[in-house]
Parts: C-alpha cells; structure tokens; sequence
C-alpha cells in the first residue's frame, strides 16, 4: 500500500458569505481517516463571519490554507485554487458540500494508479434525506456528455494535469460541464469509483431558479463546441420545449414550498418584515404574481403598484406600469417570472434605486417555526 499512502490531493473550496454551511464542509474533510491532504478555501471577499471561521480552523491545522479576494465568479474563483494546489489530484468541495464518510479520500487513494481522472457518485440532499444519483464512465460517460447529462464537479478527482487549463470562464455556470467534456475527448482514463463522494447541497448557482436561463443557453452551447460533427441532435423547437418543461418543474417546486409554508401556518409577509422592508412593487401579474398579492393583501408590507411587459387590467386594486414608464422608488421590487429575473433586474436597475428580490428569496427563505 505505499502507493497509497504517497497519493496527495488538493481538496479547493470556493465560497462567499457562507458562514452558515462552511463549517459542516470544513468538518467533513479534517474527519478523513486518510491525513496525506491539503485544504484551500478561495473565499471571494465575504463580508460575513466567513474568514473568522476559515481562520478558527486554519490556525489549529496547518494543512488548511486560505485566500480571500473579489473574483468574477465561481470558476473564476475555481481557477484560483487549481493555482495554489500542489497536490497530485484536485477536488472542488462546495461551501455547504460534505464528503459522505470518513473514508471518501481512503478508497480514493486505492484507485489513482494510472487514473487521469476518478469520478465517484453523489447523494442530493433533500427533506426526504439523501437521493443517492449513480453516474458512470468509458463509453458510457461518453454517450451520456454527448446527450447532456453532465457529471457533478464535486464528485471528481482530476489529475493536475488535466486541469493545467483549468476552466473556460466564458461560461458562467457550464465551465465544469465543458471541462469534462474537454478531457474525455481528449482520451483522458476515467476510473469509476463505485462509492458516494459527497452529499450535495442543492443550494448552488446551477440550482438558483434565477440563472437557469443563463445555464440552458450556456448547456446548449458546450454540447454544439464539444461534439459538432452531431450537435445537438434536435431542432430549435425541441430545445423550447426542453426549456419550458425544466419552467413547469420549477413551477411546481415553488407551488409545492408554498403549501408547505402555508401548512406550517407561515406567513410570507414575515419575510417582509424581517427585512424591514415596507413598501414593494410586484413584477409580473401571471400566477405567481397574482398569488404574491393576494397574500400580502393582508400584511403589513404594503404592494404600491404591479410592473409587467404587457400591462392590462387586472382586479387588483394598484396600478399596473410598464417597465419603460417612470416607476416609483419603493424598498424592493419582487421580481416573479422563473426564468428572466437576471435580465429584468438589469433592466430595473438601470432606472430605480430599490432593492431587487426574487420569489425564490421569498419562498425559500429560512422561515422561524412558532
């Protein structure tokens, strides 16, 4: 077992304002049975109690290292840290991610002979517990990167030189998606690991309603660059269709937490509340606009007026602009519409000085149980 024991890995953790998961990360790599490691957290200037816990943990084990500076975003952040690694295999553990035992880098230390990159699976979790999701590798992996079903960065041990590279910052949120993509095409040995390697948090960018339509455009866009003698095997109206499926999911997933808040008899004017936030403009008068309003009706948060692309008459009882008229400063705008809420803040913030909030913020927030 020399081999083994000689095995180094770089384990990376990027992170911003996560003071409330990064010590269950943390913990979970110091309670590895296997000690040949190096920890390095790439903290993009968080302005919460972030550092002060990197810090606690950083001056009690001198294999944790730390850098905290603006970045452009999470694989720019990403590529900081392959810079700063020496160890021979990389991993990219997420603030609020947790290896699933003890013995993830023990069993991964056993299968690195001749392994340009080794990829274990991933357990989501979720208020029914972990959902365990299996992937695979050779041609199978091949087959499934081609069709759009990428592999989990945080389940992935790659050689230092297979990241050399490092990631394509031209996408946003598909970097890693490319990256892998680049690497099996490229012959690269893939070694299945046969264990889970992390529990997920499914709190992370890809998982934020609000980029998923900067994900969809950038997911379609690997696939054309990595495999274009095929492409993508399906028309512009496929991929609508595609898009508008992945919208009545989320559709559902927010209706869903909705009840549930209701069922726990929380009010979502609380959110409101606890945020001093007291007067609001609502954008969009679909259903989720609709169901915002009604409730609040009666709040203490007072909703001044309704903002939609195509103004109509509606039975509310405020007005309704339009986002080219002179809108009123309130304290936030909640912004409703799933899949565009990046591109209509920008359109907003160019025009009012009021704080721009999604519905996911309010439905998904960490409501207090009385």
């Amino acid at each position: 077992m020399k081999y083994v024991q000689k095995t180094t890995f770089s384990i990376i953790t990027v992170c911003l304002n996560a003071e409330k998961n990064i010590r269950s990360t943390i913990e979970s790599v110091l309670k590895q049975d296997y000690e040949n490691y190096e920890y390095i957290v790439v903290d993009g200037a968080s302005t919460d109690g972030t550092l002060e816990i990197v810090r606690e943990y950083a001056n009690s084990d001198n294999r944790i290292r730390w850098c905290s500076e603006p970045d452009s975003g999470v694989f720019n952040a990403m590529n900081k840290g392959i810079t700063h690694a020496t160890g021979e295999y990389l991993l990219f553990l997420n603030a609020g991610d947790e290896f699933h035992d003890c013995k993830v880098l023990s069993r991964a230390a056993e299968m690195t002979l001749g392994a340009d990159i080794l990829i274990g699976n991933l357990a989501f979790k979720t208020e029914a517990g972990l959902d365990v999701r299996v992937y695979s590798a050779g041609e199978e992996l091949l087959e499934n990167l081609r069709k759009g079903q990428n592999v989990c960065h945080q389940v992935i041990f790659a050689s230092r030189e297979c990241l050399l590279d490092g990631f394509d910052e031209r996408f946003t949120t598909c970097a890693d998606y490319d990256w892998l993509c680049r690497q099996v095409n490229a012959g690269k040995k893939v070694i299945h690991l046969g264990i889970i390697v992390v529990d997920f948090d499914t709190s992370g960018i890809t998982f934020q309603v609000k980029y998923q339509k900067t994900h969809w455009k950038e997911y379609f866009e690997v696939i054309g660059k990595n495999f274009p003698p095929t492409g993508f095997p399906y028309g512009q109206e496929v991929k609508k269709l595609f898009v508008q499926e992945r919208k009545n999911h989320f559709m559902y997933e927010f209706m869903n937490r909705w009840l549930l808040l209701k069922q726990r008899r929380i009010e979502l004017g609380s959110y409101f509340d606890a945020q001093e936030i007291h007067s609001i403009a609502i954008y969009g008068i679909d259903h989720m606009g609709q169901r915002l309003y009604d409730e609040l009706k009666s709040s203490s948060v007072r909703v001044v007026y309704a903002i939609d692309r195509n103004p109509r008459k509606t039975d509310w009882d405020i007005p309704v602009y339009s986002p080219d008229d002179t809108l009123e400063t309130v304290d936030a705008v909640v912004i409703t519409p799933l899949f565009d809420y990046m591109d209509i803040r920008r359109t907003l913030e160019g025009k009012m000085n009021s704080r721009m909030l999604f519905i996911e913020d309010i439905l998904f927030y960490e409501y207090e149980i009385v």
